[in-house]
């Protein structure tokens, strides 16, 4: 293989490498603030790269194989920065992710329903945010700020609010009870309703 047909496969294979580097430790603003075509294409764009990638190991190892008695670095240097990528991605225990660039949580939530699934995150700064997912690719991100006096959670949501939560809630046996509900959640024995602390347990 000449040198220029090496330095483009050098420079496609690393462009997408990069791309998928950078989707992936972005995605989690790339989920929470960006909508419409834009996101679907930048979410559609992930499991493309990555797939490309598989190609290149795939075609990359064959040709060092075919190639096995004239091997040079250069020549083998596209396979290896891909290989390089997919480690790191796949296995580093070191993997970047934006989140960690927000503010520490301080407490999290989450509701299960039978068909979709919410976790609330509470944060220093005093910001919160709701993610809920659901059938059909369905993803919908709340925003908001709050502030808690003694078991009392008052939330001001920037724009509209989920309908399974109420701006002012009750912790109240480990859940997030509304506060026009909390005097019947006991007789009616609803605690699946709601929003319960701490991660998500699967339990639909």
């Amino acid at each position: 293989m000449n040198g220029n047909k090496i330095r483009r496969r050098i420079f496609i294979e690393t462009t997408v490498c990069v791309v998928f580097v950078i989707l992936s430790i972005f995605y989690h603003h790339i989920d929470k603030y960006i909508t419409g075509i834009t996101f679907i294409a930048l979410t559609l764009l992930l499991p493309i790269t990555f797939v490309a990638m598989i190609v290149f190991i795939i075609s990359g190892l064959s040709r060092i194989f075919r190639n096995r008695r004239n091997l040079t670095l250069v020549f083998c240097l596209p396979t290896i920065i891909v290989l390089t990528t997919l480690i790191y991605s796949l296995f580093s225990p070191w993997r970047l992710d934006s989140e960690n660039f927000e503010s520490k949580v301080v407490m999290r939530a989450c509701y299960e329903g039978t068909q979709n699934q919410s976790y609330i995150l509470f944060r220093v700064d005093k910001s919160f945010e709701i993610n809920s997912t659901g059938v059909f690719f369905s993803d919908f991100w709340y925003l908001g700020k709050w502030r808690q006096h003694g078991d009392t959670i008052f939330m001001i949501f920037d724009k509209e609010k989920p309908k399974i939560i109420s701006d002012t809630v009750i912790i109240y046996k480990n859940y997030l009870i509304p506060i026009k509900q909390l005097r019947q959640v006991d007789s009616l024995n609803l605690f699946h309703r709601y929003f319960y602390l701490g991660y998500c347990k699967g339990l639909n």
